[in-house]
């Protein structure tokens, strides 16, 4: 497998990551793509999926009662930060929408976790965090903002098939191609993320594919508020 860095004349390639930043397993894979993009060319782009207006209060299924409550707690405040990536979207501020989501990862997913939901309270301390001035918080609040998000997961079911979860990933195209996924319980890093890299963007070009799945090895996500090593001291 392939392990060199892209040409660095070649153009990016830009992958759209539609995300909740609610979900821990997608907090995983979005350390493992933030790995792999430097050295494959790839230009990330955050977008929001909203698991809140996708499911309404519904918990997710399956996992255990304190988990259920976290995540619907935490998926309305997450629903809030989706609303000012898109204002800061909005005014080409696409960086900043990183940042935010690194912030709000680090400071929600640090272990021990999983702990309380975040309240309202935490949307404003990251994007001070972030380095935004504190007025981008006025954002989460404005329902003006739903559409772009509707908007957003519309174009990623387009791609991906109807309900797609959080991460999804969409290459931009022409032709486009999108895939539901993929989870890890920890991150892959080094050779390991562009090995795993190469491997999903091989199913993801393969026409003929429709789906891969494994029973996981751990019940909840290895989570980690470490930079990426291009933030690393």
């Amino acid at each position: 497998m392939n392990t060199s860095p892209a040409h660095p004349d070649s153009p990016a390639r830009r992958i759209s990551v539609y995300i909740d930043p609610a979900c821990p397993w997608t907090w995983v894979t979005a350390q493992w793509l933030r790995e792999a993009a430097p050295r494959r060319n790839l230009g990330l782009r955050w977008r929001p999926l909203s698991l809140r207006l996708r499911d309404g209060d519904r918990p997710p299924p399956g996992a255990p009662a304190e988990i259920q409550a976290l995540a619907v707690a935490a998926r309305i405040q997450s629903r809030r930060l989706l609303r000012i990536f898109e204002a800061l979207r909005a005014a080409t501020r696409d960086g900043d929408i990183d940042r935010l989501y690194r912030r709000r990862g680090e400071r929600v997913f640090a272990p021990p976790w999983p702990r309380a939901a975040p309240g309202p309270v935490v949307t404003g301390e990251v994007v001070t965090a972030a380095g935004l001035p504190a007025s981008w918080a006025a954002g989460a609040d404005d329902p003006s903002w739903d559409p772009a998000i509707a908007a957003a997961m519309t174009a990623a079911a387009a791609v991906c098939g109807p309900e797609p979860a959080s991460p999804a990933i969409v290459l931009d195209g022409p032709p486009a191609a999108g895939l539901t996924g993929p989870v890890f319980t920890c991150a892959p890093a080094g050779p390991a993320a562009l090995r795993t890299w190469d491997a999903v963007h091989t199913l993801r070009t393969e026409p003929g594919f429709t789906g891969l799945r494994r029973p996981r090895t751990s019940p909840a996500p290895v989570l980690s508020s470490h930079p990426p090593p291009a933030e690393r001291a």
